[in-house]
């Protein structure tokens, strides 16, 4: 009998440390959570940036406008991937006709491979170098460059072709990453309140600057330090991929696309618009040198002679502005191009395809190819076009592939299901295939709503993934809408046609079952995506 005593004296005891751990942890995280909320709320406003929001659109002919896709499809036969690419070389023809000045534009822009490398092209130093012998053969044209931080990552390690641009004269600012708003929730929010503090305390900042982490960017690469780490998971990016560039003829081009001159982008299919319009041209001149000006108050973020070209190319704008407000004055209005071609970035880019599709009705054809679709309101709006009538049609990414490393279909694989779902449950008519990737991405973010009886032509693309990073004025994105432009619409759907069927013998696309989840597995991908998307805390 003692001895059963004694046991149930020992479980009494372990059962109030238990109880005593558990409100121990359930504290913690109760102030870990409470830690976070007022931090978010705690922490100040930041003013909206010039050069962000931004919508102008303007009337242009059709011909001016041309439609440029990178496809890369596998062929059972052969065994090879089959590459065909529109968007790079188009850089390089802008950059080979440039007259006085070159604006580029482009986030990842650095030659890191993963763990499985991609051999396809040398996109970095191709581009580099040709605005390098551009520089060199016309020593009096002005080239200004605006990166994303991580080709630094996220600190002083630049790739050395940077060096050599700085060199031969042309000036490189990297985005002020820090004068954006915060889209990770959970991370950011605290992080600002204890680095303000931390970062007076010496032996803390070398420890945060001490290089002994992996290198997760570049498999090949130096060591990252603490600081480099922390920077990170920010997830803040200036992910516009933008060329601005004059002709010998006076005239100007515009190139918005959804290319990275990155070694292990190479491969990907992508998707571009090249505008010859001076006025759409100036209006995204006019809103990336406002993103250059803020970005250029740090000294840390430039090299070369960046200030000085920056304050060329601001006198450029003001130039053609005046001269344009003379032309426009001196000129009567002449008949109306039907074509229009609108200039968009970040949250205007949302309001657009909003309403794109709440403007959808019985009969529209909507196609969308798409690398991240996660935007909760953007997914209400696919089923609400549904809804109407509309019959839709998406290629996704399977996001199983991303420089090397593998993935795990999130968030794309949980939002095909859902909307699936929703269409067997209200007989809807959307259908998904998957992009049939062999290591490289579907990295398209295109939409094209066509209906020949209501004489409907719209599309749209750019940088801009359907999240709510890229969307909800987070990230700086830039795409372009095409409205009233056939020809446009008519080369898109011809190639989604043949990405859809798999023509030719071709593998583009797999049918959704091969990928699609379900089952525990989609259960639990969809919280931690609905988790990611709401508060950002994914790389998404």
């Amino acid at each position: 009998m003692k001895q059963v005593s004694l046991y149930k004296a020992m479980y009494s005891i372990y059962l109030s440390e238990s109880i005593q751990d558990m409100k121990i942890k359930a504290i913690i995280i109760l102030g870990c959570v409470m830690f976070t909320i007022a931090s978010y709320i705690l922490q100040p406003n930041r003013l909206e940036l010039s050069g962000t929001h931004e919508a102008h659109a303007v009337p242009v002919s059709e011909n001016d406008i041309h439609l440029l896709i990178d496809s890369t499809t596998f062929d059972p036969q052969s065994g090879n991937r089959i590459i065909c690419q529109k968007n790079f070389d188009t850089v390089l023809a802008l950059i080979k006709g440039a007259k006085k000045w070159i604006f580029v534009d482009f986030f990842l822009w650095n030659q890191w491979q993963g763990s499985i490398p991609e051999n396809h092209r040398k996109l970095s130093k191709e581009l580099a170098d040709a605005l390098i012998h551009k520089k060199q053969d016309c020593p009096k044209i002005n080239i200004l460059v605006l990166t994303d931080p991580i080709n630094r990552i996220y600190g002083n390690v630049e790739p050395d072709f940077f060096h050599r641009m700085k060199d031969a004269g042309i000036g490189i600012v990297f985005t002020d990453l820090s004068m954006m708003n915060d889209s990770n929730l959970i991370y950011s929010p605290p992080i600002n309140i204890l680095g303000a503090h931390l970062k007076k305390i010496s032996w803390i900042n070398r420890l945060l600057d001490r290089a002994f982490l992996p290198n997760i960017m570049d498999f090949n690469g130096n060591r990252m330090s603490l600081r480099q780490m922390g920077r990170m998971f920010f997830f803040k990016a200036n992910h516009r991929k933008v060329i601005i560039a004059d002709t010998a003829a006076g005239n100007w081009q515009i190139l918005v696309t959804s290319l990275n001159p990155a070694d292990g982008s190479s491969a990907h299919s992508n998707c571009g618009l090249l505008v010859s319009s001076g006025d759409i041209a100036l209006a995204a001149l006019n809103t990336e040198i406002s993103c250059v000006e803020w970005s250029a108050i740090n000294p840390h973020n430039c090299l070369g002679d960046a200030k000085y070209l920056l304050s060329l190319f601001r006198k450029k704008i003001y130039d053609i502005k005046h001269s344009t407000a003379r032309d426009a004055a001196a000129t009567p209005n002449s008949k109306t191009i039907v074509p229009t071609i609108e200039w968009l970035t970040e949250g205007a880019i949302l309001t657009r395809i909003l309403d794109m599709f709440e403007s959808a009705n019985h009969g529209d054809e909507i196609r969308i190819a798409i690398f991240y679709l996660s935007e909760r309101r953007v997914i209400q709006a696919i089923k609400s076009a549904a809804k109407k009538g509309a019959n839709i049609r998406i290629i996704m990414d399977a996001n199983r592939d991303a420089f090397g490393h593998v993935k795990i279909g999130i968030p794309n694989r949980p939002v095909a299901a859902e909307l699936l779902n929703t269409a067997k449950k209200h007989k809807l008519n959307i259908s998904i295939r998957w992009a049939d990737t062999s290591g490289e991405q579907f990295h398209h973010k295109a939409v094209c709503i066509v209906n020949k009886n209501s004489q409907k032509y719209q599309f749209m693309c750019g940088s801009a993934n359907w999240t709510r990073r890229n969307l909800a004025d987070l990230n700086l994105e830039a795409n372009l809408f095409v409205d009233n432009a056939p020809k446009i619409t008519s080369g898109f759907i011809e190639y989604f046609d043949r990405a859809w069927n798999n023509s030719e013998g071709l593998r583009f696309t797999t049918d959704y079952h091969k990928v699609g989840e379900e089952g525990w597995t989609l259960f639990w991908k969809t919280i931690v995506y609905r988790l990611q998307e709401a508060t950002g805390a994914g790389t998404f």
